[in-house]
């Protein structure tokens, strides 16, 4: 049977499953679950009751973008340059708001850790996120479930477009981008086990996340499939600890230098004898906002290095070495090696 033939369900038989489909189709039918899932989550959103409707809808535009991305070249008639970049300012209007949370629920983590003098830090640096998340969480109620309602519209209009199919598996297709990524993973990984550059740890995450979201929709019909997706996710994770302590530590450099700024200057204020109501009022020294952002500070290395110690133990073990040797093996079976047929009748002249 060929390829063409496999992609085609003979006439009385079953759903063709989603690695026998063509690239067309099988991508399109993946786009279309996330962008239902993006909707759902978008009316939660504009409900403005409902903690995990932006986290929801984030991760189904995430979804969506990557799928995308890996099989552009079989839905770009469907999805033009002009549908993505709107897609994409749309999602990234909504990152302020979901780091402040994030960032939130980290920072509540660590209260019962502090002592009484570090706990001014703590409650400042609380209210500044809380403002932020406010102001993040406002714009985007005001705008993006009304701007996602007109542009899903047009995505599903677009995805609903016929289309001509490849002589192609949606299996093989995938297959052939896993492979480079698992190579291209083990050279990573290899680099961060020689150095401490964050650049490697930033390129692992990303290739680690496609690398999952490529194996997830496929993932029940391998017999390795499911724990596999399990633990790339795990590692994945894992990266992703890093990359948040990371941004942690910027923005704590940031509130700090802002709140020794705004002490300096209410004590300006106090010695010219105006009001520093604007500021807040001068708190003694002991309970100075900068000890208790010190010891975030602190905490947030303690999280990076924790992150990479069990990092660099998975890298030099062999284990991170075994699971991208699974994914390869994941490829074969998603495309395993064709064999020429015989030809039905053989002719030979003598």
């Amino acid at each position: 049977m060929t390829e063409a033939e496999i992609t085609q369900p003979a006439p009385g038989a079953g759903r063709p499953e989603l690695h026998q489909l063509a690239p067309e189709r099988a991508a399109r039918r993946l786009l279309s679950r996330q962008l239902k899932q993006a909707e759902a989550a978008a009316q939660r959103l504009a409900g403005g009751d409902d903690d995990e409707a932006l986290h929801d809808f984030r991760v189904a535009l995430r979804r969506f973008r990557s799928i995308e991305r890996a099989y552009r070249d079989w839905v770009a008639d469907a999805l033009p340059k002009k549908l993505r970049r709107r897609l994409q300012e749309l999602v990234r209007s909504t990152g302020p708001a979901r780091d402040c949370e994030v960032q939130l629920h980290w920072l509540d983590a660590q209260h019962a850790a502090l002592r009484p003098n570090q706990r001014t830090g703590f409650q400042w640096l609380r209210r500044r996120l809380e403002d932020r998340q406010r102001q993040g969480y406002a714009a985007v109620r005001a705008a993006v479930p009304l701007q996602f309602s007109a542009l899903s519209a047009l995505l599903r209009a677009a995805l609903a477009m016929p289309a001509e199919c490849t002589p192609t598996s949606f299996g093989r297709v995938t297959a052939g981008q896993l492979r480079p990524l698992a190579a291209e993973l083990g050279e990573r990984f290899a680099a961060i086990a020689g150095d401490e550059e964050m650049a490697h740890v930033h390129a692992a995450r990303l290739l680690v996340k496609r690398a999952r979201y490529l194996l997830e929709p496929l993932a029940a019909g391998l017999p390795d499939g499911k724990t596999l997706v399990r633990e790339l996710g795990g590692l994945q994770e894992l990266l992703g600890d890093m990359h948040d302590a990371e941004v942690l530590g910027r923005n704590l450099g940031e509130a700090a230098a802002e709140a020794g700024a705004a002490r300096y200057r209410a004590l300006v204020q106090q010695a010219l004898g105006e009001g520093a109501d604007a500021y807040g009022p001068v708190v003694p020294r002991r309970a100075d906002e900068r000890s208790g952002l010190s010891a975030l500070a602190q905490r947030v290395r303690a999280q990076m290095q924790q992150a990479r110690s069990g990092l660099l133990q998975k890298i030099r073990s062999g284990e991170v070495a075994a699971l991208l040797r699974r994914l390869d093996q994941a490829a074969e079976q998603l495309a395993p090696p064709q064999i020429p047929a015989w030809p039905q009748s053989l002719h030979i002249d003598l």
